[in-house]
């Protein structure tokens, strides 16, 4: 069963990754969300929580589904200090599959007696985190999480959920924020480029006018110009048409290192 599952797993990140599904504009991440889905069916779950991690390693941009939604808020509002699970004591550990029942004494004994206060007032029963990295860089996370309806993590499940993780880890290293994230990284580390440079620069990558940089940025046209200016200088190019380009060549060189 596990590998006929995790058969299904390939063929289905295979063609998210081929789709290259990602956010767009605010609309839902469909390529997280299928995820997710699968996840949770696979697992048999019924709530989850997905997130990306920070260079301060804390969850950001949390993608909450299920029943576990209501008391996600007490969570982000100090439970998490709480959590054996949270992301810094995941990340510390080097852990990629951790469960709550088994690794719940990554927390002092106290901390634990009170989030499990928080467990059961919210009727949760365990919870499974997956921890996606490239080398030694945590970028993303996702928690699978029980009630009390659910059925228990059974050993086949959890043996499915550490075949599985590679799998997601691969193909969310793809993902477009994590390139962005990984190009902005370069161009301040190599090129001194700073944050509103970059910000120009992911503009008129989109194709923006100048005067549609001003609006968006709310910057004087002038100041648009100058930060282009320093832009040409700054990556050795002459015009906007050979910016883009030479852009475009930086992440395209990172794909192919990933």
């Amino acid at each position: 069963m596990v590998r006929f599952l995790l058969c299904i797993c390939g063929t289905m990140l295979e063609w998210l990754s081929m789709r290259n599904i990602g956010p767009n504009h605010g609309l839902p991440d469909m390529r997280i969300e299928e995820v997710l889905r699968f996840a949770l069916g696979a697992l048999r779950a019924s709530s989850s929580v997905f997130y990306w991690i920070d260079e301060t390693l804390e969850m950001q941009s949390a993608q909450v589904s299920g029943a576990c939604e209501e008391s996600f808020h007490l969570y982000e509002g100090g439970m998490n200090s709480c959590d054996p699970l949270n992301v810094r004591r995941l990340v510390t550990s080097g852990k990629r599959v951790a469960t709550l029942d088994a690794d719940h004494g990554l927390a002092p004994a106290a901390e634990y007696a009170r989030y499990c206060s928080y467990l059961r007032d919210s009727r949760i029963s365990d919870v499974l985190d997956f921890v996606f990295w490239h080398g030694d860089f945590a970028f993303a996370g996702l928690g699978i999480i029980k009630t009390t309806e659910d059925p228990p993590f059974c050993a086949e499940a959890l043996s499915f959920a550490a075949s599985m993780q590679p799998y997601i880890e691969f193909n969310l290293f793809s993902h477009p924020r994590l390139r962005h994230q990984r190009l902005t990284r370069q161009l301040s580390a190599a090129y001194g480029l700073t944050r509103r440079e970059i910000e120009v620069t992911k503009l008129v990558r989109q194709g923006c006018t100048n005067h549609d940089v001003a609006d968006e940025l709310g910057i004087a046209l002038t100041t648009v110009k100058t930060h282009l200016m320093r832009l040409f200088d700054k990556l050795g190019v002459e015009n906007r048409t050979s910016l883009v380009s030479r852009i475009n060549q930086m992440e395209g060189e990172h794909l192919a290192a990933a």
